[in-house]
């Protein structure tokens, strides 16, 4: 028996071996640690509501399988940025992490190890069309319209290659309600195309639709009530190139569609256009952008803001917009309802360390107009962001992020109530370091 028992084990131990040199599996994976201090995001010191300060750990586990050139997947485990002291309990063991989601609405999340990725990717046989599907990092363009690039979405992505153009149908299931009908489910769908021009310039388009179904009612921030879903439809176009000694990537994003069963069913009417661009002039290198989107004003019987799906890094200024509640409403909106002008410059004082600072003025493309008193004014305010990055080792670097806000009077009438105005609009301020270590 036990002669049996010896030989099941190695035809087991082998039959694994087989298994491992047929599969080509890496393991790679971040370990983080960020330090925190955000002050007056409220722009009223007397608010601590308004202060962030703290130490943080996030955990990263990757696992590449690739069997051939035709299949491989992905499955990626994160322990998202875990709050020091809590009491001394292990990581991943509960509490709290804000996600900012499709909605583009910050909710709060139990906090456990949880799959970042879970997605496998083959080649259909004798056909030039490749298959994805599972939960996924995702991106329409250059990511200003639709960005899923933190906590993934689960989708479907069907795309095909030929020669220099690539064209792909995603299909993304944003929320499943009641599991037998789908009169109450959130869906996304988007049709892109992208065609090389040449090494160094590439051009796209995308149409996407995005339906929010009966039961789910409208997409949050429309401020339009009583109505039963939505369908909303956003044409985009972009570019990615290089033009003589200017590296340059501009997005134009057009939306058409309707909020479905109120009374009227308003229109989505937004719009923006993002350019950006950035030029090496040893031993500098200088960027700059030029972004408007657009926004509501009151009594607008449509909607004319544009409407974004963001995740939560930081897509622009490290306070406006990344931490702050924009000329939209709320964080993590993109340019909606934003106009912004940058410059900035960065350069390697010695081989390990770069330094930099970009400087952004801003602007809301429609005037904010006061509950309190009905005075109106555009200005959001000046932000100056500097970094630090340092490279330690191959593996191993310590970045750091400095920002100063000072706002405009339209924040003043931003925050107004009915019954407060906003008298004090104090500077907001915030520094943050990144020690990762990534293997």
């Amino acid at each position: 028996m036990k002669k049996v028992l010896v030989l099941l084990v190695v035809l087991a131990m082998v039959a694994i071996s087989s298994m491992a040199f047929a599969t080509d599996i890496s393991v790679s994976g971040m370990i983080s640690v960020r330090s925190r201090n955000f002050d007056n995001l409220t722009l009223d010191k007397t608010d601590e509501a308004g202060k962030t300060v703290d130490t943080q750990e996030k955990v990263r586990l990757e696992v590449n399988a690739k069997v051939s050139d035709d299949l491989r997947g992905k499955i990626s485990i994160e322990n998202y940025w875990d709050t020091w002291g809590r009491l001394e309990n292990y990581m991943g063991s509960g509490g709290t992490l804000q996600s900012g989601g499709l909605s583009g609405n910050a909710t709060n999340q139990d906090q456990f190890l949880k799959l970042r990725e879970a997605w496998m990717s083959f080649n259909l046989p004798g056909v030039p069309v490749n298959v994805t599907a599972g939960h996924q990092l995702l991106a329409l363009g250059n990511k200003w319209f639709l960005r899923s690039l933190y906590f993934g979405s689960d989708a479907w992505v069907v795309a095909n290659v030929t020669g220099a153009n690539t064209f792909a149908l995603v299909n993304i299931k944003v929320s499943e309600g009641n599991p037998g009908q789908a009169a109450d489910d959130v869906d996304a769908y988007a049709l892109l195309d992208v065609f090389k021009i040449n090494e160094s310039n590439t051009v796209g388009i995308d149409v996407a639709n995005v339906k929010v179904r009966t039961n789910n009612g409208a997409i949050p921030w429309n401020g339009f009530g009583n109505v039963t879903g939505t369908n909303l439809i956003n044409v985009g176009l972009n570019y990615k190139g290089k033009l003589g000694p200017v590296n340059l990537m501009a997005e134009v994003d057009m939306q058409s569609g309707k909020v479905e069963g109120g009374p009227t069913e308003p229109k989505f009417k937004g719009w923006q256009a993002v350019l950006q661009g950035d030029v090496a002039l040893d031993p500098v290198t200088i960027n700059f952008t030029a972004a408007s989107g657009s926004g509501q004003k009151p009594g607008d019987t449509d909607v004319k803001q544009i409407i974004v799906f963001q995740d939560i890094d930081t897509h622009y200024t490290y306070l406006y917009e990344y931490k702050m509640r924009t000329a939209a409403g709320v964080a993590h909106t993109g340019f909606a309802n934003t106009t912004a002008l940058s410059l900035g410059i960065a350069a390697d004082v010695v081989k390990s360390v770069n330094i930099g600072v970009d400087v952004w003025y801003l602007q809301s493309t429609e005037k904010i107009t006061s509950a309190f008193d009905g005075t109106t004014s555009s200005d959001l305010g000046t932000e100056v962001d500097a970094h630090v990055n340092w490279k330690l080792y191959d593996n191993l670097t310590w970045n750091w992020q400095l920002a100063y806000f000072k706002a405009g009077d339209a924040y003043k009438k931003l925050f107004a109530t009915a019954t407060t105005d906003k008298t004090t609009n104090d500077a907001a301020t915030g520094i943050q370091g990144y020690l990762t270590y990534k293997f």
